[in-house]
């Protein structure tokens, strides 16, 4: 059925659901909850939604509802009830971005068009820590196994960041803010087995010191069966996973400081066709921060991390290996009652190891680089309450590349009660990685001709504006609607170099534009609807004529439309139901057609901490493909998945 088919077929079945659903049942008096179990179960209020917190936006807490971006919260009650079983998961109903499985271990994460697995132009954070990779560019997620139910919300910026958070923070930011151990005390497993789940298990285990600090012990492992070549045969993606870690808080005076670090290894299986893409994997880190509130109302903090991660590649034996060691300090301030100052700099350190294959070599084999970086931003509210005006700039340095000034202003307009209009524009480049200026690539996926690096290949460079309007319609609707266009130049090719090899230019430039839209509706007490819409357009084109076979990378590889509905109804005191529909229209470019999917999530809450649930994915069809014409991947077919979820806490 054509997408737009089944997009209508889905929109008739919502409205009949919402129908027979608004008929609720009158529950028994037995099983009626007192108002604090309630508030524990249900969800947020639309004005305790607007409220949330967000630290990313503007390097503090600040309100939602005045976020000065495109920004979604995904709250610890939003993790919990997506029924999701890994982190890209999660990220499925957030406008403007598109999540795409390409095989049973690997995804194509986006904000904003440039979807793949190596797309860069996304910076993801876990507690500040950056996990982007600087060998590819973006984010290698089967490390990233981590328990869903240690974090505690997901914050979503799309559009340019790099006035404060740098380099590669183009087209979005997504932090991913862990729970403090305070709030993880006493012992939690966490069970899960399925068709595709062979098995998963979780366990931690959090106490408190005599000094009021806490901290939490962690472990988990799991292991997950192949999907489907395009064939129908085994597409031998399988998954193994295990990793262990801490935190500790503490809060003394006018300090505060959390530590955690973490381990882990595993192997991410792959087709032997075109090439074997199957990885053994491993990487610790540990991270440090420091906050302190100064005698002027001011707060300073010092952050520190090091972050190790090795790679191999068992058939050939080609070994990729990153060490980045990270000093971020910030200080912010209010210079008056109408200036608020947020400055400070950065150190940051990548060493880059390899070993050669016969298909897969980087030249240099070891490469050391060392970034540094300034920013500043001003919050000046012009009139209080009403309207302000945020402006700033990073200034980092990169050997080979000299300096680059990323600047950002923005608008935020009260208009009037719970309408908020907001604008900006801003500038933003992705740096040049491994791949860009040092790989030889011999196997297939790029062509009859190996692919070399360009170790004159310059940055990426993007210019956008973009503006919004958040607005609490009713006291149970509220709407969330931004638009953007973005210029870019300097952009990624693949061409014939003349001589023997396809090698990468920047010789692509262009513009992409958009519309995405939220809406939150508390349709009844214990029911409330979410949706969102993501409306994407792109024209890109060659800078000068290649002379030869070329490819615009990541063209195309963005839905031009995409649609998703969330059902979370509160059946009794200790039931739940979560429904999720999602329509992703065609990316006819990368071979693939548009198509719809289904989740579910049952719970039964056993006790005030233990429950257990059924989740079910992909339910509408037995299998489906979500990207294509991917370079050096075979992707595979997504079969339908059930599981059974067992937490108990103790």
């Amino acid at each position: 059925m054509p997408f737009k088919a089944r997009l209508s077929a889905l929109l008739a079945l919502a409205s009949c659901s919402a129908a027979c659903l608004l008929q609720e049942p009158a529950r028994a008096a037995g099983d009626e909850p007192v108002a604090a179990e309630l508030a524990s179960l249900s969800t947020l209020s639309i004005e305790e939604l607007l409220r949330t917190e967000v630290s990313s936006v503007l390097k503090h807490p600040s309100e939602l509802a005045q976020a000065p971006a495109a920004t979604t919260v995904l709250r610890r009650e939003d993790i919990q009830r997506l029924g999701a079983t890994t982190l890209p998961d999660l990220l499925r109903t957030v406008p403007g971005l598109h999540v795409a499985q390409i095989d049973g271990n690997k995804w194509g994460v986006s904000a904003r068009g440039f979807n793949g697995f190596f797309g860069g132009k996304l910076l993801v954070l876990i507690d500040g820590r950056s996990i982007y990779n600087s060998i590819y560019s973006g984010v290698f997620w089967d490390a990233y196994d981590i328990a869903l139910d240690d974090i505690a919300r997901i914050e979503v910026v799309r559009g340019p960041g790099a006035a404060l958070w740098g380099a590669n923070a183009v087209n979005g930011v997504i932090n991913i803010v862990t729970r403090s151990a305070h709030e993880t005390q006493g012992g939690q497993a966490t069970l899960a087995v399925g068709n595709v789940e062979r098995g998963m298990a979780n366990v931690r285990w959090g106490s408190t010191t005599e000094e009021g600090g806490a901290w939490r012990l962690y472990a988990r492992s799991r292991s997950r069966d192949d999907h489907q070549s395009l064939t129908g045969s085994g597409a031998g993606d399988t998954w193994r996973a295990d990793r262990i870690g801490f935190r500790a808080d503490s809060a003394a005076g006018s300090d505060t400081w959390m530590v955690n670090g973490e381990a882990y290894q595993g192997h991410s299986g792959g087709a032997p066709y075109p090439l074997s893409t199957a990885n053994d994997i491993s990487g610790q880190h540990l991270l440090g921060r420091l906050s302190r509130r100064l005698g002027d109302g001011s707060q300073l903090q010092v952050q520190s991390y090091v972050d190790h991660s090795w790679r191999r590649e068992p058939s050939s034996g080609s070994v990729l290996e990153e060490t980045v060691a990270d000093v971020d300090l910030q200080h912010t301030v209010n210079l008056s009652p109408a200036h608020r100052l947020v400055w400070g700099g950065g150190w940051r350190q990548y060493r880059f190891d390899s070993v050669s294959s016969a298909k897969l070599s980087f030249s240099p084999v070891s490469s050391q680089r060392t970034v540094t970086n300034l920013f500043v931003q001003d919050e000046w509210t012009v009139i209080p309450e009403t309207l302000q005006i945020i402006a700033g700039a990073k200034l980092e340095r990169v050997p080979d590349h000299g300096s680059e000034w990323q600047p950002n202003l923005r608008a935020v307009w009260n208009a009037a009660a719970g309408h908020t209009l907001w604008a900006g524009t801003a500038r933003a480049v992705r740096s040049p990685n491994q791949v860009d200026t040092a790989i030889r690539f011999n196997g297939p996926g790029v062509g009859p001709l190996p692919a070399v690096g360009n170790p004159a290949f310059r940055p990426e460079r993007l210019r956008s504006l973009e503006a919004g309007w958040r607005a609490q319609l009713t006291p149970n609707l509220s709407s969330d609607v931004s638009v953007y266009q973005n210029h870019y130049k300097d952009l990624q090719t693949i061409e014939f170099d003349g001589a023997s090899s396809m090698m990468y230019f920047n010789n692509a430039q262009g513009r992409t534009r958009g519309l995405e839209w939220a809406l939150d509706w508390q349709a009844a007490a214990h029911w409330q609807l979410r949706g969102g819409f993501t409306l994407y357009r792109e024209a890109l084109d060659y800078s000068s004529r290649p002379v030869g076979p070329a490819l615009i990378s990541f063209q195309g590889g963005f839905p031009r439309e995409q649609l998703f509905i969330r059902s979370l109804w509160d059946l009794s005191r200790n039931q739940r139901l979560d429904l999720t529909w999602r329509g992703v229209g065609p990316m006819d470019q990368r071979g693939v057609a548009g198509y719809g999917t289904f989740d579910l999530r049952w719970t039964q809450r056993l006790d005030r901490r233990s429950e257990v649930s059924l989740i079910g994915r992909n339910l509408l069809g037995p299998k489906h493909r979500e990207f294509g014409d991917q370079p050096f991947f075979q992707e595979t077919v997504l079969r339908r998945e059930l599981s059974v979820v067992l937490s108990w806490g103790f």
